[in-house]
């Protein structure tokens, strides 16, 4: 069997990659059981089951496996008596060597699996004494004949019957339900396996699903192709990947199967992917895609997904110059190589008020390849146009973006309506009409603390909304607040001033105390003179008295402001 090991390199680097890609930093305790699935046919029941860990193979391929058949449901009636049968009267095992042999040549699958079966080693040459895949096999050979004659079992339907895997019961009858047992006939001293079950029947035959959603994204000699994998992953265990140049005739792209590399725990990929180069570029080539489950059958063709490959781009249109014409039209001239026409269906035109963007298409439909102007008749005052070369793959190649601005020396009108609030923590609020030029900017504020002094802007950037939140020091002795502003149009040409908007603030400042300034007692009474208040806001005066032995200070006399009282004479305070 050695002139077969060839067959074993390939399978064993696709085999490692599954492993690696799925490799836990800690190894996780392996499960002794055989899991079995099972697929109703018209007039026959087939069974495939596989050992869950390598040492469970190992012993099971030496003793065998028993099956047992219960038949528990009949014309959709439970029994309450099951009826057990015996299906084998021997444990069914791999099949001696030399019924291997006749089948090696047609199905390579074949001596792969008797090598990791009865094999004295199972070393996988790769032409590289470090290699660490090597290293891997040598210290996990066990595993490794595992997982290689479970893989061909999977693909190849003749591996299976050989490896002692697969049962087919043709005594069913249709209306009956049967529970199947495969049982490990290994002796529970030398290792305990779970018995594995499946519960099916005849009616249960379902046809084996087409792939979906097949894709196909083309490059420079390559296409990347992609299906939908989620639904799937139930049914297949590997896809093929086919390939015609007239549509028609289809050949493999790889002789082993396509196997999902990557299982993520708990997680399912949604989408599988194959990468292919291509023989040719600007040649149309067709794909098409199915699946093989576990029984070895081949599930039906996915849709035919066709494109062709194109040379990559070496530059990018570049806008050259542009000509305003009666302030009214834009003629925009841009350079491309005519070497690399061939690579492109032709040009779009984009347009935007803004280097960022949203660029908006001008064109319906693409210029033609040759064509290096076009004129915008639909221009505003401020400009930005990229011009987008369109490859055979539909991909967009844009050039930078080129401002184009028109002559504009009228600015916008003064905003009007501008008035406002000051709430109690000095928060201002002011509001004002929007204006309503089309190619306004945005607006700038303008304050003060007096009316007649120079106004300071207090926004760092033109406010594109008609709305301005500031905040002011309550805590001060000036009173009020003023505020303007202006409005700027996209070439930054300004408005004159709004009207000034006068502003009160919370008043927080206590008045300047009155301070008396002379006593005089005598027998008419206590004769008080004082100095009023500095403030400028004060409204009147209180006179307060309390004797010596009392904590209550009371009213005596109220003195407005407009009365210039600044004296009084006690009469009736107590001697």
């Amino acid at each position: 069997m050695k002139q077969y090991l060839r067959y074993i390199t390939l399978l064993f680097l696709t085999l490692c990659l599954a492993k690696i890609s799925s490799a836990q930093d800690e190894i996780e305790e392996p499960i002794h059981a055989v899991k079995v699935i099972g697929r109703a046919y018209k007039d026959s029941i087939k069974l495939r089951w596989a050992p869950a860990s390598s040492v469970s193979w190992h012993y099971a391929n030496k003793y065998g496996y028993k099956i047992e058949r219960f038949l528990l449901v009949k014309d959709g009636q439970l029994l309450d008596n099951p009826v057990k049968r015996i299906m084998l009267s021997e444990p069914l095992k791999p099949a001696p060597l030399n019924e291997w042999e006749p089948f090696a040549e047609t199905d390579y699958y074949v001596p792969v699996a008797a090598q990791a079966i009865f094999g004295e080693s199972f070393e996988v040459s790769t032409n590289s004494g470090g290699d660490i895949l090597q290293m891997i096999n040598k210290s996990r050979e066990l595993e490794s004949r595992f997982s290689f004659a479970l893989f061909s079992a999977d693909i190849s339907p003749k591996v299976a019957q050989l490896s002692g895997l697969v049962f087919v019961d043709e005594s069913v009858k249709k209306g009956e339900k049967y529970l199947y047992k495969v049982i490990a006939d290994v002796p529970s001293d030398v290792i305990a396996i779970d018995t594995g079950y499946v519960f099916i029947g005849v009616d249960d035959i379902k046809p084996l699903p087409q792939p979906r959603e097949m894709k196909a994204v083309f490059s420079d000699k390559s296409v990347m192709l992609s299906w939908e994998h989620r639904f799937n992953d139930r049914y297949y265990i590997a896809y093929q990947v086919e390939r015609s140049d007239d549509g028609t005739n289809f050949n493999l792209l790889d002789k082993l199967p396509m196997i999902n590399t990557r299982k993520d725990a708990g997680v399912l990929q949604d989408l599988m992917f194959k990468l292919d180069s291509l023989p040719e570029n600007n040649i149309e080539y067709f794909f098409r895609v199915r699946g093989i489950n576990s029984f070895g059958e081949y599930g039906p063709y996915s849709d035919t997904v066709s494109g062709m490959g194109f040379e990559l781009f070496a530059a990018n249109p570049a806008i050259t110059s542009s000509k305003v014409m009666m302030n009214q039209f834009v003629q925009l001239n841009w350079q491309f190589p005519d070497s690399l026409n061939y690579l492109i269906k032709g040009f779009e035109i984009q347009h935007a008020t803004d280097d960022t963007g949203p660029f908006i298409n001008l064109t319906d439909t693409l210029l033609s390849v040759t064509e290096r102007t076009f004129t915008d008749q639909a221009i505003q005052t401020s400009n930005y146009y990229k011009v987008v070369a369109v490859d055979h793959g539909d991909e967009p190649h844009p050039s930078f973006p080129y401002m184009v601005l028109l002559i504009d020396s009228i600015p916008p009108d003064a905003p009007i309506r501008l008035n406002g609030n000051i709430d109690t923590l000095g928060v201002v609020t002011l509001n004002w009409d929007n204006n309503i030029e089309p190619d306004l900017l945005g607006y700038r504020v303008f304050r003060a603390n007096h009316k007649s002094d120079e106004f300071s802007q207090i926004t760092k950037d033109p406010i594109n909304k008609n709305q301005f939140i500031d905040t002011i020091n309550v805590k001060t002795l000036t009173r009020k607040v003023y505020y303007k502003i202006l409005a700027l149009d996209q070439h930054f040409n300004p408005s004159e001033f709004s009207d000034i908007l006068e502003l009160k603030r919370p008043d927080k400042i206590p008045p300047v105390q009155a301070v008396f300034t002379e006593v005089i007692t005598n027998e008419g009474g206590i004769q008080l003179s004082w100095v009023c208040s500095s403030s400028d806001d004060v409204v009147k005066h209180v006179l307060y008295r309390k004797s010596e032995k009392s904590n209550l200070w009371n009213v005596i006399r109220v003195f407005e402001m407009s009365d210039s009282i600044t004296s009084f004479n006690d009469t009736i305070a107590t001697p």
